[in-house]
């Protein structure tokens, strides 16, 4: 069994310090605080700690759930320990046996005394790496998949830096997008199942390198700096040192940031963490005594916009002037901070507002439409406070009553938001003009609206996604939960099943099945190659009212990649189903089935079997439906 248990005087040193910054952070709160306070120092007694281990990866996650304090987890990293203070961080174990991860407790007042232990078990150790190659390329080594990773923009601490051989977000983590001016998300990582590593610069054909680095053209101006690259091709590996996982490059390949030049000499990232679509590497630099912390992400990305650098776009090149009417209570103040770089304006709200059309901003141009011409639209937003209010509207210069639209859209806190509207028919204008309104807005606001675009229709090629017009509600756990009232909370009295798993249509063994809480696990040892080969029925008691609309959802997880279909039948008849539908399911990537406002087409059904076919499914496939919901359709 392997047992670490570690502590050093350097690192209290260096937990004292997080304290010290603890009680520094706390005077920016509104509330009144005097200084440190004895007797307010924690108790590691009291500490409501938690871990969560993935079997599947050997992630460990690490939990206080203590209002107003913090951890302190004293890790086994390589040969060496290590700290972190991340609430709800996420640790790689390469190797079996039982833990013991010693931990202290802090707040504003200080830490405490004491020391305590979380302990866990992991079942195995790593001995091949195929589950990493399937989370990190896509599929099984040497499967001929690909996937591709970038910065992770929209999350706090996509690029960090901390005490060397720590996490790496101790001193310094980015916010969200704040480092978009610099290319970095422009970087795309590609890695195959056959080792391959690709790198692209991206639009802006540069790297971003550390003020310290000498790779590139370093202005030696004291900050970081962008260097013009070209696309790179090189290959990767995994290795394990002590209990850590390690994802290494070969000397000389580029990342989107270089930290330092040691870490573009020798490229080595301890894995601290993958999911199917997020990854978090540690670059530790000795030389340094820093750690950098990266977080790259492979999910969907979602609708862009249109393509505001093509010429297609009419805003490329137009011209205009700004005027604005800000004024809390109806009483106009001076105008907000208006600030232009290329397609991008950052507006600054420094006052509150508390209506709709307190605070417009208006971009007279000299762009023209005609009634004969269609017409797509984006931009961009991104705003430092949530805001539930932001009015956008394309009008015809002097007359508010032609407009193409007026459209009101949230704002999540540093959450990129692109509003589009497509195929719009054209109207007469000889000037048009983009009003922003933004009442309603907490003060000291910040919003940066960008890459704008007007253009004909279709011009650039690129078309928007149908806009989602589904508003139906799927709660698992509500009273109208058909599903979870007639099958799950009776477990596995609630169902039967049967099954038709045939590999070249010749019936073998049913798949192994485990029921646990909602969730029907499956086991495919054999692979098959056509539809409807690998098939799962699950019977229940429900029936299916004739003439009733009907809502279902549930989530789906495999660990190998396939196209599979879910359908939903009357048990006595397989063409009276309420749906049947296709999912493409990607390693390690939770997919939600959603189909609403569905009727039986041939009347009642007595009773409603799930079915679920695997057919072309990889050998060895685990997979799993959960938080199966089915309900009536609200009226």
């Amino acid at each position: 069994m392997l047992k670490k248990i570690y502590s050093s005087s350097s690192m209290l040193k260096a937990c004292f310090a997080v304290a010290l910054a603890a009680v520094t952070l706390t005077g920016c709160s509104p509330e009144e605080y005097e200084g440190p306070n004895e007797a307010g120092i924690p108790s590691v007694n009291a500490a409501k700690v938690r871990v969560e281990v993935d079997q599947t990866t050997n992630g460990v996650t690490f939990y206080l759930d203590n209002k107003g304090e913090y951890p302190i987890w004293l890790m086994p990293q390589g040969r060496n320990t290590t700290y972190s203070t991340v609430n709800g961080q996420t640790v790689i174990f390469t190797v079996a046996g039982d833990y013991k991860i010693p931990y202290r407790v802090g707040n504003r007042n200080g830490i405490s005394d004491g020391t305590d232990t979380l302990t866990f078990h992991i079942n195995n150790s790593i001995v091949n790496f195929d589950q990493y190659y399937n989370l990190l390329a896509g599929g099984s080594e040497n499967s001929g998949k690909t996937k591709e990773w970038r910065i992770a923009s929209s999350v706090a601490d996509h690029l960090a830096c901390g005490d060397y051989g720590t996490t790496g977000n101790g001193w310094y983590s980015a916010q969200p997008n704040e480092k978009g001016s610099f290319g970095l998300y422009d970087d795309r990582l590609t890695f195959s199942t056959e080792k391959g590593y690709v790198y692209e610069p991206g639009t802006s054909g540069t790297v971003y390198v550390n003020k310290d680095a000498s790779y590139g053209n370093n202005p030696h101006s004291g900050s970081d700096y962008t260097t013009p690259v070209s696309r790179q091709t090189a290959d990767y590996r995994f290795e394990v040192e002590g209990t850590s996982l390690y994802l290494v490059l070969p000397a000389n390949t580029l990342f989107p940031y270089i930290s330092a030049d040691a870490q573009y000499s020798e490229p080595r990232f301890r894995v601290e963490n993958i999911t199917a679509t997020q990854l978090d590497l540690v670059y530790d630099n000795p030389n340094k005594s820093i750690s950098w912390h990266f977080i790259l992400t492979s999910g969907q990305e979602g609708f862009q916009g249109f393509n505001a650098d093509s010429n297609c776009n009419l805003w490329k090149n137009c011209t205009y002037n700004m005027t604005f009417f800000y004024a809390p209570g109806w009483a106009q103040i001076a105008a907000p901070g208006f600030s232009a770089n290329g397609n991008s304006y950052t507006i600054s709200l420094p006052t509150a507002t508390t209506q709709q059309w307190q605070a417009q901003c208006k971009f007279h141009t000299d762009m023209t439409t005609n009634s004969s011409t269609r017409y797509d639209f984006s931009a961009k937003f991104l705003s430092t406070k949530d805001h539930n209010s932001v009015t956008v509207k394309l009008v015809k210069e002097g007359d508010d009553n032609t407009f193409y639209f007026t459209e009101v859209i949230k704002l999540k806190a540093y959450e990129p938001y692109v509003f589009y509207k497509s195929d719009m028919p054209g109207i007469d204008m000889n000037n048009v003009t983009l009003v922003l309104d933004f009442g309603g807005n907490e003060a000291g606001t910040d919003v940066t609206v960008s890459r704008i675009d007007l253009q004909e229709h279709g011009c650039d090629g690129i078309v928007a996604p149908e806009e989602d017009t589904d508003r139906t509600v799927y709660v698992y756990n509500a009273i109208s939960n058909l599903w979870k009232t007639r099958v799950d909370d009776r477990g596995t009295a609630g169902f039967t099943t049967r099954y038709y798993y045939a590999p070249g249509w010749a019936q073998i063994a049913n798949p192994v099945l485990t029921f646990n809480a909602g969730t029907f696990s499956y086991v495919l040892p054999q692979a098959t190659s056509a539809r409807w080969q690998a098939q799962c029925f699950i019977t229940t008691d429900i029936a299916g009212e004739a003439n009733t609309k009907y809502d279902f959802s549930c989530k789906l997880n495999s660990d190998k990649a396939g196209t599979f279909m879910v359908k939903l039948t009357d048990t006595a008849s397989g063409d009276n189903f309420l749906f049947a539908k296709e999912v493409t399911l990607r390693p390690y990537e939770e997919y939600t089935l959603k189909v609403p406002a569905v009727m039986l087409p041939n009347g009642a059904a007595a009773s409603l079997e799930l079915v679920l076919d695997f057919g072309g499914n990889e050998a060895d496939t685990h997979v799993s439906a959960s938080n199966i919901i089915l309900q009536k359709t609200a009226i």
